[in-house]
């Protein structure tokens, strides 16, 4: 239950953008194999709002356990225009006695580059609960993110983290995937990506599979590109687990489905609802 709120779990960050070291060219062809990140040629726009359901399976659970809900918005912030990627994540009311989930994340980065400017997360699973906020050093000889963390298991505590110019909140990294130059990408071939959680950076991989028609339950049948994306081992993945995610193959390249066993029964994640987007989905070939 928890892998889906962990693959979405990141960091709280604040970003000195004067002081940041690559422009967002740069950034893009040392971090990820995206296409242009100008606004103008960027997949997404402001109003663009995706609603998944997360079906759990396990033993005589078999049920759309939680909601989850991605949204693109356009603010300013301290003068600043940027966009506003926010994920919240919920279990149903009658699931809430046996696991409850509250998962919120927002993360604020510029219009045209999207590099990254805000990021904030509060969480609560169960009993437990925490929030990260994240405030990026990068004039310092050793650029670091100073990191503001509380749970409830360890109360306030703070921490140093090391910073690269490729480590991403997990709202921004969905952004740049979304981004991604497909046509330079080969099959089989493991692509890195890095991002930060709690006190930590953890540098993993993904791998594309190509293309491949997939029906989504409620939806249809659509075009898709299928990708494996290495999950950090621990309480929710076993060692060698891979998130396996399907994106549509249009100008659009949305997530349509999710899928990962975990040490525990497997969860999956569809696309129900979809308003807002830049682009015709034309990937919908079968209702």
């Amino acid at each position: 239950m928890r892998t889906f709120f962990h693959a979405l779990a990141a960091i709280a960050l604040c970003l000195h953008l004067a002081g940041f070291p690559l422009s967002a060219g740069e950034r893009a062809s040392k971090c990820l194999p995206v296409k242009s990140l100008k606004e103008s040629e960027i997949v997404f726009r402001g109003g663009e709002s995706l609603t998944f359901a997360v079906h759990y399976k396990w033993g005589m659970i078999n049920a759309d356990i939680a909601k989850a809900v991605v949204r693109i918005d356009t603010s300013r912030l301290n003068g600043r225009e940027v966009f506003h990627a926010s994920l919240s994540a919920w279990t149903q009311k009658i699931y809430d006695s046996m696991f409850r989930v509250r998962e919120q994340l927002d993360s604020r980065f510029t219009r045209d580059g999207l590099v990254p400017v805000e990021f904030t997360r509060t969480a609560k699973e169960g009993s437990y609960t925490c929030s990260n906020r994240y405030s990026y050093s990068w004039d310092s000889p050793q650029p670091h993110i100073k990191a503001s963390l509380n749970t409830s298991r360890k109360g306030d505590f703070y921490a140093e983290i090391p910073l690269d110019a490729c480590t991403f909140d997990l709202p921004l990294l969905y952004c740049m995937l979304r981004n991604l130059d497909v046509a330079s990408l080969k099959v089989g071939e493991r692509y890195p990506m890095t991002f930060a959680v709690d006190d930590d950076v953890y540098h993993l991989h993904f791998i594309y599979y190509g293309r491949e028609d997939r029906n989504i339950s409620g939806l249809g049948t659509v075009r898709s590109h299928k990708f494996g994306f290495q999950v950090v081992a621990g309480e929710v993945f076993a060692e060698g687990a891979d998130l396996y995610a399907w994106f549509s193959d249009d100008a659009n390249f949305i997530p349509v489905m999710f899928s990962a066993p975990l040490k525990i029964g497997k969860v999956n994640g569809r696309l129900q609802m979809y308003t807002g987007l830049s682009h015709e989905f034309t990937s919908l070939i079968k209702k």
